[in-house]
């Protein structure tokens, strides 16, 4: 029988642990961990009892790794004064007691007798509380998110309990934030969510009490007990090891971490980061050289524009009223990541990711280069073509240019292709041969890596062509020849304007002038919208 009873005591600690590791892959908060606890109390004293330390102790150290932003710590040492605490951009007070409760000196917590009150209203009446405070350092913002605090009671302690705030020390108004009436004597860590606390600045002091009643002996107890925090410290070190009270926020700007950027796509890449766990504002600076912006703490940016489109971009200068007009503000806002498009194909992008909450951090940094460095890219006309060179000054697994073309600068295609050089640090020359003219053309690289991954380079358009027509004059004849694929329509005109003839032709047009007597003549072409016009004098 008491191997049944083992095996399944050991089950359910199994079934606690992966409750657990669950609870960390989901994020989830509150209840879920309160339960956790409250359920591994209660099996803490058969598993030592069967020697199964081992399992509850994976369990307890698997539920309390996940969480961050720790900013201060509240010590349970057992006193009659005020214990020791510490904060991060804070000044924290540690526990003491009202004038209804004293200390019992038999436990090493923080713990407390005298909550024989019968209601919440007998217990302010008479001070049976426990006591701690904040209060906000010049030069910071303060910032809760929650609180957890480990309390535990006695058999005839209290078994109610209520956490009040106030932001002038209880001496008119205060806020619950949390109660219970079934505080376990086996004690359980309690989660409690501060969000719907405005943001404190300097000097503000705020006060939290843990008003207790319904013991149902005088010599019952509360007790605050120790507990490793589950929050990270982040710009702070620490020195409370076995808290009672720990909480999570922010207080000062802490640099977001993991900050990277995928492989470019067609001249885009998304910026990603880790947001730090506080209600900051996260502002994205980009350039085409190391990013110099270092805003001061009274810059707020929380109105400002921001643009992850490259080629229209919103300079620092313009929503600052300082600093460079050649770096842009790429993203203002809470979340974790941006996409940056219409990148140039040359060079290197640099960019910066900041938080800002009473101050600005300093900002994590990070580049990519562009995957060709591309020096010039021109056209030159010719009488029957179009003659594309373009330079690189260096090559990152360059595989291709494709070379493409439009009428009107929007829809393009792929006119040939150039092999490129694959990786190298020297200057490259290339050119391409476009034999169909038209009146107007534009034309574009697409630079294509061997991953598949690709970029374009900035449009260049092609106006004022070389003329259609080639026209040879003899005393006898006009003759004209048309490079254009489309019919040309002609016109023949005198100087007054009247017409002699007209019609159209698609290769070769001639003109007899013996046929026409003395004057000034105008012969006029049109071909796909380009048009010239022919003048000659013709005498005896």
């Amino acid at each position: 029988m008491r191997t049944l009873l083992s095996l399944f005591w050991l089950t359910m600690a199994f079934f606690c642990l992966l409750n657990a590791v669950l609870s960390i892959h989901d994020n989830r908060r509150g209840s879920l961990k309160q339960t956790f606890i409250f359920t591994l109390n209660k099996l803490t004293p058969f598993l030592v009892r069967k020697k199964l330390v081992l399992v509850g102790w994976l369990v307890l150290s698997c539920q309390l790794i996940f969480a961050q932003g720790l900013i201060g710590l509240v010590d349970r040492q057992n006193t009659a004064g005020t214990t020791s605490a510490e904060g991060f951009g804070i000044s924290a007070v540690g526990l003491s007691r009202g004038a209804g409760i004293v200390q019992e000196t038999t436990s090493s917590d923080y713990n407390s007798r005298g909550f024989i009150d019968t209601s919440l209203a007998n217990a302010k009446t008479n001070n049976d509380y426990v006591q701690f405070s904040l209060e906000v350092n010049t030069g910071s913002v303060l910032d809760l998110n929650e609180m957890k605090i480990r309390l535990d009671r006695s058999n005839t302690g209290p078994p109610n309990c209520q956490l009040e705030y106030s932001l002038n020390a209880f001496s008119s108004s205060s806020d619950s934030i949390f109660s219970t009436s079934s505080l376990s004597a086996w004690g359980t860590t309690f989660t409690i969510d501060l969000t719907s606390i405005s943001a404190l600045t300097a000097g503000d002091v705020i006060t939290f009490r843990i008003y207790a009643w319904g013991a149902t002996a005088s010599a019952g107890t509360l007790d605050i007990e120790g507990f490793s925090p589950p929050y990270t410290a982040q710009g702070w070190t620490p020195t409370v090891t076995d808290p009672g009270i720990a909480f999570k926020g922010c207080t000062l700007p802490v640099d977001p971490t993991s900050v990277s950027n995928s492989s470019l796509t067609g001249n885009s890449t998304v910026i990603t980061w880790n947001n730090p766990s506080c209600l900051s504002n996260m502002v994205v600076v980009g350039a085409a050289s190391a990013v110099t912006t270092a805003p001061s703490a009274s810059v707020d940016p929380s109105a400002w524009s921001a643009s992850g489109d490259w080629s229209s971009p919103v300079s620092v200068y313009s929503q600052m009223g300082s600093g460079s007009t050649t770096e842009y503000v790429l993203y203002r806002g809470s979340g974790s990541s941006i996409t940056i498009t219409n990148l140039p194909t040359s060079g290197t992008f640099f960019y910066k990711v900041y938080t800002e909450f009473s101050s600005w951090s300093s900002g994590a940094t990070g580049s990519t280069s562009l995957p060709v460095e591309l020096i010039t890219f021109t056209a030159t006309q010719h009488k029957t073509s179009i003659e594309l060179h373009w330079r690189t000054a260096s090559e990152l697994n360059n595989n291709y240019f494709e070379v493409q073309k439009s009428t009107e600068g929007i829809l393009f295609k792929s006119i040939g292709q150039l092999p490129g050089k694959g990786t190298t640090t020297e200057i490259s020359t290339y050119t391409f041969t476009d034999d169909v003219i038209r009146p107007v053309a534009y034309y574009r690289l697409k630079q294509v890596d061997y991953d598949g991954a690709f970029t374009y380079s900035n449009i260049i358009k092609m106006l004022q062509l070389p003329a259609f027509f080639n026209i040879q004059h003899t005393s006898l004849q006009c003759n004209v020849s048309s490079l254009s694929e489309y019919p040309t329509a002609y016109i023949l005109t005198t100087i007054n304007g009247s017409v002699l003839t007209r019609g159209s032709f698609q290769n070769d047009l001639v003109i007899f002038k013996y046929l026409y007597p003395n004057g000034l003549y105008f012969l006029l072409l049109s071909s796909n919208g380009r048009q010239q016009t022919i003048k000659w004098s013709q005498a005896e």
